[in-house]
């Protein structure tokens, strides 16, 4: 029964190995694919659409390029930004307050131990 559950957890150790280079694959095709529906449909009377699928193209490459590294992000982080983006969004005044508490919270921020 061991052996069985030992080769499972192997088995779902490289499923999640793969799933990452599977999305970001997927991530560039989408990205390539609204790219070109944008390029197509820019000088048409499709104006909205061509920019539509020009800007979420753009976001979806900038993904991909930085898929890799947002692996390493912690999940509490990549909530607390998202959060903070939605309140600076719906109260821009807050700007002025989130900056320097930011600016303040990176320069506190724990770092590793020089050698």
């Amino acid at each position: 029964m061991r052996a069985r559950d030992a080769a499972s957890l192997e088995m779902t150790r490289r499923s999640r190995a793969t799933y990452p280079i599977m999305q970001r694959h997927l991530l560039g095709i989408i990205a390539i694919v609204l790219l070109a529906v944008g390029a197509v449909a820019f000088g048409t009377s499709q104006e909205a659409l061509a920019g539509a699928c020009l800007r979420v193209a753009a976001v979806l490459g900038l993904l991909w390029l930085a898929l890799p590294q947002l692996r390493d992000v912690p999940l509490w982080l990549s909530g607390a930004i998202g959060m903070t983006l939605l309140v600076v969004m719906r109260f821009p005044k807050l700007l002025l307050a989130v900056l320097p508490l930011a600016v303040v919270l990176w320069l506190l921020r724990p770092r590793k131990p020089r050698n």
